[in-house]
């Protein structure tokens, strides 16, 4: 019997949900068999994290009913939703991280004490999970020291122990090597093979024709379109998301760099905020017009970098300049008169200021604005952001909406136009695809070789090799925040990146 012959785990029938004028969800219908894996795919904004958020239990539908194998359940708490088996393993992960794993999961079954013997007890039904769906995790070490497919496996398991039948996987591969990704995907496989039913939101299309069984795609709230994944293609679920045919990324015509060099740093050294020291005499140029790739497993020192090379953090040695110019790393400032862009990698609370709207959070990292008798004059300032807004296609309700609003896609394309109505001489840009859909990716890249275009030098951090190959002129690879070597894209393959991101020298 084939899943779709089997009644559903779970089936959603009319969800609706309303936040103020915004309808984020209208009459979803959706099932979930035992045995498959759904990929629920759809544009940032599109209404899937709020269906999953009605699941798991933290918000409640205003209508429409949920049933879980054919019985009708209301889920009001994540709690509600453990106790009925359903589970939840969100992009940023909830675990404590000076606990290992053991610990942590004790901290979620109620029926135990935080004791010795119960400790043992959990470690052996871990070990036994850990057996049944080949997991292979460390349970001693404190979270915190393990890195990130580690983690997301402690939480896969911290599911499993509550005896989850249904898991929800929101973006599981956003930050993961491909290898890592591929024992990602056996856990899931043998998870379904064990009668379990997994909901697998990514924008990544690539990999849910990989692992799905069937797709559902979302679009302004509700459901566009479902097919079968062995009857699907990219270009079809594009144009089922966006209404639009994307070029694909190889697309991008490559033009060479300038021999200038725009920027230049040597001998870097910096400590992250526990004071562990991250970035070890690193050195770089970056030459007119040209994207300079980095690559590096999660953690190897690319964030200070990132934040160093903006002037968002100090460097305790090496030198820094911009066609000539030594740079003060104690005084952003400088950086930004210097005609440096800076696009975070967290563009929620660094790049943005929450609560501001968006014509206030234009003025971040500007220097100089509208002014008017000595003021800010906020007509023209927000006139100002709203031409911005409207070239990048910042859809929003307006200038005055909170930043907090916007889905991942719009916020970084408003940062985007920001960083670039300046027009840098530099544009450090960290992670920023990460999280968007094909379509606001794709916008965000094209804008970045505009930039390089147009004779700025890029430096782009990236977990995405795809993305790195497709659109750097030179890829360099750190690990351990050292250098280990630098390669051009059209001489090198994804493998040999891979290696060198493991510490293999070039």
């Amino acid at each position: 019997m084939t899943a779709a012959e089997k009644a559903p785990l779970l089936k959603l029938e009319g969800i609706t949900k309303t936040f103020g004028p915004m309808m984020a969800n209208d009459r979803i219908n959706l099932a979930l068999y035992g045995g498959e894996v759904l990929a629920l795919l759809g544009e940032n904004g599109a209404g899937k994290s709020t269906l999953m958020n009605i699941i798991y239990g933290i918000y409640h539908p205003d209508a429409g009913r949920i049933l879980l194998r054919g019985k009708e359940v209301r889920i009001s708490s994540p709690r509600d939703a453990l106790h009925l088996g359903i589970g939840m393993v969100h992009q940023h992960f909830m675990l404590i991280g000076r606990y290992n794993a053991v610990e942590n999961i004790c901290l979620i079954d109620r029926s135990r004490a935080f004791s010795y013997f119960d400790k043992k007890k959990v470690r052996a039904s871990l070990e036994a999970l850990k057996e049944q769906y080949g997991i292979e995790v460390d349970l001693n070490c404190p979270v915190e020291q393990l890195g990130i497919s580690m983690q997301q496996k402690i939480e896969i398991l911290k599911l499993l122990y509550t005896g989850a039948d249904i898991l929800i996987l929101d973006e599981p591969t956003a930050v993961l090597l491909p290898q890592e990704c591929e024992a990602l995907f056996s856990i899931i496989r043998n998870m379904t093979g064990q009668g379990k039913g997994v909901i697998f939101i990514s924008h990544k299309l690539d990999e849910v024709l990989s692992i799905s069984d069937r797709v559902d795609v979302l679009s302004h709230g509700r459901v566009c379109g479902h097919m079968k994944t062995a009857e699907a293609d990219k270009n079809q679920i594009v144009h089922m998301m966006s209404g639009e045919n994307l070029q694909d990324l190889a697309s991008f015509e490559k033009k060479s760099p300038s021999r200038e060099v725009v920027f230049a740093c040597e001998g870097v050294e910096a400590y992250d905020d526990r004071r562990a020291k991250t970035l070890e005499g690193v050195s770089l140029k970056v030459h007119k017009g040209e994207i300079v790739g980095i690559a590096g497993v999660e953690g190897n020192g690319q964030n200070e970098l990132a934040e160093v090379l903006s002037g968002v953090r100090k460097a305790h040695a090496g030198k820094l300049t911009i066609q000539g110019t030594e740079l003060s790393t104690k005084n952003p400032e400088s950086f930004i008169r210097q005609g440096i862009g800076y696009i975070p990698a967290d563009r929620n609370t660094v790049g943005t200021v929450p609560d501001f709207p968006l014509y206030e959070n234009w003025l971040l990292r500007k220097l100089h604005f509208p002014g008017k008798y000595g003021l800010i004059d906020q007509k023209a300032l927000q006139r100002e952001a709203g031409r911005a807004m409207e070239e990048f296609d910042v859809r929003a309700t307006g200038f005055w909406a909170r930043s907090a609003n916007l889905s991942g896609g719009n916020l970084q394309k408003f940062i985007l136009a920001r960083e670039l109505r300046k027009n840098p001489r530099l544009l450090i840009c960290s992670y920023p695809t990460r999280g968007l859909d094909v379509k606001a990716s794709y916008f965000v890249r094209s804008q970045i070789v505009a930039a390089k275009e147009q004779g700025a030098g890029v430096i782009l951090f990236s977990g995405d090799l795809e993305e790195l190959f497709s659109i750097s002129d030179r890829i360099v690879v750190l690990n351990h925040g050292q250098v280990v070597g630098e390669k051009l894209p059209e001489e090198s393959s994804q493998e040999e990146i891979i290696l060198m991101m493991m510490g293999e020298k070039a």
